[in-house]
């Protein structure tokens, strides 16, 4: 037994080839330190960092980092150190950290400034962090000055159509009722943008029943102009996968009645619409589907899209 225990003591010895390999890597470290040194900044930034981590006071784990900029740093300096790519990144990491009112507190600072920041390719990220991490109520503020300004403009712009879809996902629908109202005053522009469609398409996944009821027959109604549209088709295939089943039956119908279908089934967006138009439709009303999307067979086979909807018939 105490032979056995000693053998554990020992250190494990190691196949000749490995002691080799073993040595030669060691050769090479020293190799690259002696004739190639590290350059002076990236020395600099590993100083730093060693300084950084002695200075932690709760953490012997040197993989354990601290955020850049700690909680007490950033209060009276929020909007400040949001208007660039460092700066935001270390106000989205004091926004976790903090809990209740200093968070409350650090959100506030931006009153003034949602507009700015809705469009400001870094301080949106800000404000989407503010939208997940704080209570709908303490959001009213951010609301307020999206309607002050303009809802179609927020929807339809490339920072502010993602502030817009967290809103909806997080807010209460009281609060964001107005935001929907004036989308549905703009929906035929809206759902046609570039960055508008999310937004809509987001809508009728989200939104209230009574709202995406409302969406669900615009699309309805205004069906053949959003099929055939690049954008427009991605809501159109929207509707048909989120809205209520008896609105995805009624588009379908408008579809085939508006003889689009063939000419979406070869579109990125629109080839989606299309089989789900077969799988929504039933009977005589599929089968009429059927045959007219088989008599641009030739098409679609020669349509990366549309050989999809080939293969669903």
């Amino acid at each position: 037994q105490q032979q056995q225990q000693q053998r554990q003591r020992q250190p494990p010895t190691l196949p000749p080839q490995q002691r080799q390999s073993l040595h030669r890597r060691h050769d090479d470290v020293e190799h690259r330190q002696q004739h190639h040194p590290m350059p002076q900044h990236r020395q600099q930034r590993k100083q730093q960092k060693q300084q950084h981590l002695e200075e932690l006071p709760h953490t012997t784990n040197p993989d354990v980092m601290a955020p850049p900029c700690a909680p007490a740093d950033v209060p009276g300096r929020v909007w400040e150190l949001s208007r660039d790519a460092k700066g935001c990144r270390e106000v989205q990491l004091a926004l976790e950290a903090a809990r209740g009112e200093v968070r409350r507190a650090l959100v506030l600072e931006l009153r003034g400034h949602v507009w700015e920041a809705l469009l400001c390719p870094y301080a949106n990220f800000v404000l989407q962090k503010c939208v997940a991490t704080l209570e709908p109520e303490s959001l009213q503020f951010i609301i307020d000055e999206i309607l002050q300004e303009s809802v179609e403009k927020a929807a339809t712009n490339k920072f502010g159509c993602r502030v817009f879809q967290r809103l909806v996902e997080r807010c209460v629908d009281e609060q964001i009722s107005p935001l929907v109202e004036a989308v549905l005053a703009s929906f035929s522009m809206i759902s046609r943008h570039p960055c508008g469609n999310y937004v809509v398409q987001h809508l009728l996944s989200h939104a209230a029943p009574e709202h995406r009821h409302r969406l669900s027959q615009l699309v309805e109604c205004e069906v053949r102009g959003l099929a055939t549209d690049c954008f427009g088709g991605a809501v159109v295939s929207g509707a048909l996968s989120t809205a209520p089943m008896e609105v995805q039956v009624s588009i379908a119908r408008a579809l085939v009645r508006e003889e689009v279908l063939d000419l979406i089934a070869c579109t990125p967006h629109g080839h989606i619409a299309a089989i789900r138009t077969l799988q929504v439709l039933e009977g005589s009303e599929q089968e009429e589907a059927r045959q007219i999307l088989l008599a641009g067979e030739s098409t679609l086979q020669a349509s990366k899209w549309g050989s999809l909807v080939l293969r669903s018939l």
